[in-house]
């Protein structure tokens, strides 16, 4: 299926990343692997496929491209990828709680091992969101 300038199958399965990936030969590859591997020829250890489009499901070879995982996940942060917050399906605390959580640790000075328990979370996580070290994108409001 065409769209656009991107390439995409049909009936075939995706990976826990939503990457097509199909069986060849004796192994499972993701399929944009696999065929830029096809055109281009091994893939050398330490690099991954990134896409120009930024589409994971295109397949379109002139999309595809090498970089290592620090560029492809630098540029995936630079195309605004990557969801922070509660965006990510993964995050535990929305934007209030971790203001909240910071107030009290500054302001209240509550420690961190009782805003661990009231938060469910542990005690080295929640150090990392005082320090600002996650949940960057909200902001140390002191």
């Amino acid at each position: 299926m065409i769209q656009g300038e991107c390439v995409y199958t049909t009936d075939v399965c995706l990976d826990k990343d939503g990457y097509p990936r199909v069986k060849h030969g004796a192994r499972t590859w993701r399929l944009n692997r696999l065929i830029f591997t096809f055109v281009n020829g091994k893939i050398p250890e330490g690099k991954v496929i990134g896409h120009s489009c930024n589409n994971k499901g295109c397949i379109n070879p002139s999309h595809l491209y090498l970089t290592t995982p620090a560029q492809n996940s630098t540029q995936a942060k630079l195309d605004g990828l990557y969801k922070t917050g509660i965006e990510n399906g993964r995050a535990k605390l929305s934007e209030e709680d971790v203001k909240e959580l910071r107030r009290l640790y500054y302001e209240e000075t509550v420690s961190q091992d009782k805003l661990a328990k009231k938060y469910k979370l542990s005690q080295s996580t929640v150090s990392a969101i005082v320090r600002n070290e996650t949940y960057k994108h909200i902001g140390d409001e002191r």
